[in-house]
Formats: C-alpha cells, sequence, structure tokens
C-alpha cells in the first residue's frame, strides 16, 4: 500500500443485515430422516433479489486488518439507535464510514445521512462507502446526485465538497450490465476494492507528501505525547511564573510540540516523495494544468514583594504567581532571578527540572538514521561536543566529500543557551563557542542518496570523516536554538577592524586648517 491507502486505518460499516458468525452444533438425528428431494415446508418465503445479502463480520474484520484497517460492524434495528446519528458520530471517530443503501428496505435514512456526514464536514476530508445488494449501482449515483446534490468523478465515485462517496455492490447480487466491476467476489476483496479507488481518487503529489506526513505523525504520537509527562508538571508551572507574561507559556509549549513533529517529518523523510521523477512523471501525466510545455510557457511569461511576608498567604501569592507571573506578587526582574534557584529547588525533582530545559532545548534523533546537517550534536572520540551548523541546503545533494563546520560546545557558559541530554543519559548545560578560528571542518563523503547518513545502531550511531575519525551522534539541537549559534559566528565574523590616522583622530587636520 501506498502513503494514501495506508491513512485510512480505521473503519465502521452499518447494516441492518449482520450474519451471525455463531453457528450452533449440528446434532444427530437418529429418527426419521427425511429425502433431498422432499417439499419445502410450507410457510418459507423465497427472499427477494435486491438487498437481501447480509455482510459477515468476521470475514470483514479479517480483511480489513490485513489491510492495517481496524473495522467495527454495527447492525441497525428497528427498535435500535437512529442509522442517521450512528452515521453521524461514527463519521467523526472512522476514516472510513460503511453504509448499507437500503436500510429496512428504504434509501431515504442512507441519503440522510451521507447528507449529513457532508454538512457537518464541510472542511474536514470524509470518505464513505456505500456497500450495497440493489441491483443497479447507477440508480445509487444518480440518487445522491439529485438528493444529496454530489457530483460524478467517476461513475461510482462521487464528491461533495471533503466527502468522497464509493459505490460497490455486496456479492451474489444480481447487477446490471457492466457494473459487477465494482462487485468484490467475497466480501474480503472489499478493502482492495476500497483502496484502489482512493489511490485514484487522491493521486497526486500533495496528497502523497500530505499523506505521508500524517502517517509519519500518527507513528511516532506515543513518542511524542510520552515526552510531554507528568514529571514536567511542577517544572513547567514554575517557567510559566517566572515569564513576564505568563500566557506566553501556552503558546511556547505549542511551539515546543509542533517542533517534535517537524522533527517527525524530518527523520521520516517525507520529503523524500517530492523527488525529481516523481515531478516529472506528474507534469507529463496531470491534466489541470495543460501539459508541461504549456506551463514552462506560462511561467517564462512573468519575467517581473514579593509582597512582604504580611501580604496575602502563601498559597494566594503561589496561584497568583502561577496565573499572573511573579512580576504581579511584587517581585522585580532583580528579585525573580535571585528566587530562581530556590523556586526550582521547590518542585523536588531535579531531573524533572533537567528534563524541561532539555525539552525546551533539543529533541529526540528518532528512529530513522539522521543525516549531517545544521543543528545536529555530535561527540568525537575524545567526549568533546560539537554542533554542525552546516545549512541545510549544503547538506544535501551532494556529488563529492564536503567540509561540515563544526562548531565547539562548552560547559562553562554563563548562563547556559541549551541543555541536552548526553548518550549515557547525562544532563550536560552548553555554550557556544562561536569564534572562527575554533571552528572545524572535517570533510565528510555523502553516504546515502547525497546526503551525509549516520551508521550503526540507535544506540550508537555515528558519522565517520575522511580522516576516520568518528563522531558520535547526540542529539538535535530545536531550530530556533542551532540559529543563534549561525548568527553568533557571522556576528563574530563581522567585527570588521578600522585603522584611523592618529593625524585625524586628535584633530590634527583641524588645526591645520586653521
Amino acid at each position: 500500500m501506498s502513503a494514501i491507502s495506508d491513512y485510512f486505518r480505521t473503519a465502521m460499516l452499518i447494516d441492518d443485515r449482520v450474519e451471525s458468525d455463531y453457528q450452533k452444533p449440528e446434532t444427530v438425528e437418529t429418527g426419521n430422516e427425511t429425502t433431498s428431494n422432499s417439499e419445502p415446508e410450507s410457510g418459507l418465503v423465497t427472499p427477494p433479489n435486491e438487498d437481501e445479502t447480509p455482510v459477515s463480520p468476521s470475514s470483514l474484520v479479517n480483511a480489513f486488518l490485513e489491510k492495517g484497517v481496524v473495522c467495527s460492524i454495527v447492525e441497525a434495528r428497528q427498535d435500535g439507535p437512529d442509522p442517521i446519528e450512528l452515521a453521524s458520530r461514527g463519521a467523526r471517530i472512522a476514516d472510513l464510514v460503511i453504509l448499507d443503501w437500503l436500510l429496512f428496505g428504504n434509501a431515504s435514512k442512507t441519503v440522510k445521512a451521507i447528507v449529513t456526514i457532508a454538512e457537518q464536514n464541510e472542511s474536514r476530508l470524509q470518505v464513505i462507502v456505500v456497500y450495497t445488494g440493489a441491483n443497479s449501482l447507477s440508480d445509487v449515483a444518480e440518487r445522491l446526485v439529485q438528493d444529496a446534490g454530489f457530483t460524478k468523478d467517476d461513475d461510482f465515485v462521487l464528491r461533495c465538497r471533503s466527502t468522497v462517496v464509493l459505490i460497490f455492490g455486496k456479492p451474489g447480487s444480481p447487477l446490471t450490465g457492466g457494473e459487477d466491476r465494482r462487485q468484490p467476489s467475497t466480501d474480503c476483496n472489499l478493502p482492495t476494492m476500497i483502496c484502489n479507488d482512493l489511490e485514484l481518487v487522491f493521486k497526486g503529489l500533495m496528497p502523497r507528501f500530505a499523506f505521508s506526513g500524517i502517517n509519519a505523525l500518527r507513528e511516532s504520537v506515543p513518542q511524542i505525547l510520552a515526552t510531554f509527562n507528568s514529571d514536567l508538571d511542577a517544572p513547567a508551572l514554575v517557567h510559566r511564573a517566572l515569564l513576564p507574561e505568563p500566557a506566553d507559556a501556552g503558546p511556547q509549549f505549542v511551539q515546543l510540540l509542533a517542533s517534535d513533529f517537524e522533527q517527525v517529518l524530518h527523520d521520516e523523510r517525507v520529503d523524500d516523495v517530492w523527488d525529481k521523477e516523481s515531478v516529472r512523471t506528474h507534469l507529463e501525466n496531470t491534466s489541470l494544468l495543460g501539459s508541461s510545455v504549456q506551463l514552462a510557457k506560462k511561467l517564462k511569461s512573468k519575467q517581473d514583594a514579593c509582597h512582604n511576608s504580611e501580604g496575602p498567604d502563601d498559597l494566594e501569592i503561589v496561584r497568583k504567581a502561577i496565573t499572573s507571573g511573579l512580576s504581579e506578587v511584587g517581585m522585580s526582574d532583580n528579585a525573580i532571578t535571585k528566587a530562581l534557584d530556590p523556586l526550582v529547588d521547590a518542585v523536588g525533582d531535579n531531573l524533572a527540572n533537567e528534563a524541561l530545559a532539555v525539552l525546551m532545548s533539543a529533541s529526540e534523533l528518532g528512529e530513522t538514521p539522521p543525516r549531517l546537517e545544521l543543528g545536529v550534536v555530535v561527540q568525537d572520540e575524545n567526549e568533546r561536543l560539537w554542533l554542525c551548523i552546516q545549512a541545510l541546503c549544503d547538506s544535501v545533494r551532494l556529488k563529492e566529500s564536503r567540509a561540515f563546520p563544526m562548531l565547539p560546545l562548552c560547559s562553562d557558559a554563563k548562563p547556559p543557551v541549551a541543555m541536552i541530554r548526553l548518550p549515557n543519559g547525562d544532563y550536560r548545560s552548553v555554550g557556544f563557542d562561536t569564534r572562527p578560528y575554533h571552528l572545524s571542518m572535517p570533510k565528510f563523503a555523502p553516504t546515502n542518496g547525497g546526503s551525509v547518513v549516520v551508521s550503526g545502531e540507535p544506540s550508537n550511531w555515528h558519522f565517520t570523516c575522511e580522516d576516520g575519525v568518528r563522531f558520535r551522534a547526540v542529539t538535535r539541537l530545536r531550530p530556533e536554538i542551532a540559529a543563534q549559534a549561525v548568527h553568533g559566528v557571522a556576528s563574530a565574523a563581522t567585527r570588521a577592524g578600522a585603522n584611523i590616522s592618529e593625524w585625524l583622530r586628535r584633530g590634527g587636520a583641524a588645526k591645520t586648517a586653521l
């Protein structure tokens, strides 16, 4: 499966005819035996031809599970919950909603359910599958066009804003000519047919890119959530209190979370789907922009106090500090600085304090082998720490060996610029030595796809330069902190010295003029 079909991982099916998976054990008859030619018992009614085909829960659940989709089966009953409400609730949770067409012998409830879902999800992608035993799938499509406002992308693929409907016939039901291509031979084939449709509906470079990114985030969300654990609560509250504007703490944590998401997308190499070959193929096949020649022509045409101790009680001060900031309880900036250490000690768990500091400075490398580029921290064989400050655009598409500027990290900066965690689990506060003459410039040969990628295992990833020196990958500084290092080097390198004439400086020229 591609990233597109892999995105759809949950499904809910609603049908009024669900086959029971439980079979009563056969009993051995010792008495009267019936012959195969005996007449059927009176009172039995031949089932109608249309929409009397039940779905098999075990077959469907197993078939979807093979495709990585968890599917639930809900049997609609006359005396049960309203199917429209069931479908509406399910659409808020499931990636796929699969509906029988003739619920209780009538299509009106299914049409109303589809309209309700389309209206409640106007700006949210929703895929609905109509899985029916009706004899004409074309009639189903026409009814949705007439009564639900859908338009046809294909004979049996319809769209209304962000809602897509796919129509399939149930196995065994007689269909009109040519429609059997939309009919799986068994329930087990339905997931594959749905996946094939999804690949066509959402084809294109941007959908592939978006689905790949979302899938990568889904896989990494448990790891990200584990990073923001309860151990950080007390230090996070103190951090909030120390801010001049406590409300800034919320957006800052949002930025940290977004930065983790960015790191996941980076590690998973989501950008690899946007390669030269796929772009070329897309331009050749797309019908949205015309031919690639026409597109090129269009582009070429665009040339242009504390409160003193007699004030509020301690609990009230803490409450106000947490909600409004320490500056609001009468503490000056100088007092806040002096109170920092006892405040941090007051939360009790130093490891949690350090973990919060690391969280705000760096992010884990993840499970995907990282490449050497701006922000990556490495450790040489002498256990010295270095920060790579090579710009991203100079770290990729390498055809030959290239020098990578490494900035030394020092642990004696006051205050430190960042906090990182070493491979052995120890925490280390670091600063930047931005003097250009302390930079190291080891050369690395590209190892994978035109970039320098680590080798070894996640517990001991390392880069090896051409001189044979190994640099162990440690962590990655957050982009805004890595940028500080680059700006520091640039600032140190642009200190232009000027030789000024001593005669002019002392005003000798002015005296001469007099």
